[in-house]
């Protein structure tokens, strides 16, 4: 598809509210829509989406979480926050690398934290 098809492709899904699917066509055409001049097409509101999904991209660590480790972040914040130990404990064991890696810490609460790190000196 030409460049400027996209762009209007783009322009229209925006001003349907379609975000997720506009979204999902700037991903796959963002080589060619950072362009100077097809940037310059887009409406105001695509730019605004553009630059969200810019600043997203400079942010790895939101990327680099699949849906389900960030599932598995927030059961343990959970289990922590309803003080079901026992349990936040298995799943701190079972998975211990996923919550060891920088990117995950930021997922965590600052309880759940304190408990991983107590945890982690204990064993």
């Amino acid at each position: 598809m030409k460049i400027e098809s996209v762009v209007i492709v783009i322009n229209n899904l925006m001003g349907k509210q379609q975000y997720g699917i506009a979204r999902e066509v700037m991903m796959k055409e963002w080589m060619r829509i950072t362009e100077p001049l097809h940037y310059q097409l887009l409406s105001s509101e695509a730019k605004e989406l553009m630059k969200v999904i810019a600043k997203e991209k400079e942010n790895f660590d939101f990327i680099s979480l699949s849906e389900k480790d960030k599932r598995i972040l927030n059961l343990l914040n959970e289990a922590v926050r309803e003080v079901k130990l026992p349990y936040a404990k298995k799943i701190f064991i079972e998975h211990k690398e996923l919550i060891k890696k920088a990117h995950s810490q930021k997922w965590l609460t600052a309880d759940a934290r304190f408990m991983c790190f107590a945890w982690e000196k204990n064993a």
